[in-house]
């Protein structure tokens, strides 16, 4: 498995995609990202989604900073999806939950230390902070980076 990094690059890329979907989330209704899909999910699913894995990786990330080598479960992305029913929901709650997650990693990783503490993830063993909070970073921003491409900013 590719160990990720965490930097200041890093930290701006989480705060440029939560500013990015709280830009969407006031331009676009819930309709219009209903009618873009993303194969099998619709732009609003796709934010649902990056919200849900903000918040997953937000407490693991807060976690791994106080506690001694935790034990991280994995996320069953499809569980999760189906039990949220992120469709039925507006974007402006995905845009404040993304801000709240990421805004709490970089808080956390602030912290050169905490970066290099460790927990034990179900699938992928032992992992630090830093590799968390990257991975969420490129998460995020793949899937930011595809909605975004519908939805550019006006001028």
């Amino acid at each position: 498995m590719e160990r990720l990094t965490y930097d200041e690059d890093t930290a701006f890329t989480l705060a440029d995609d939560a500013s990015t979907v709280a830009r969407i989330a006031r331009m676009a209704t819930a309709d219009q990202l209903r009618a873009v899909k993303f194969d099998e999910w619709t732009g609003l699913e796709v934010l649902g989604h990056v919200a849900d894995a903000a918040e997953v990786f937000a407490e693991r990330v807060r976690r791994i900073a106080a506690e001694e080598k935790p034990r991280l479960p994995a996320m069953d992305q499809d569980k999760v999806h189906a039990e949220r029913r992120n469709n039925t929901r507006e974007p402006m709650e995905f845009a404040k939950r993304i801000q709240a997650a990421h805004g709490e990693i970089i808080r956390v990783l602030a912290t050169p230390a905490n970066r290099a503490r460790l927990g034990i993830h179900e699938e992928m063993g032992e992992v630090d902070a830093a590799h968390l909070g990257g991975y969420q970073a490129r998460h995020s921003h793949e899937h930011v980076t595809d909605v975004a491409a519908h939805f550019p900013p006006q001028t």
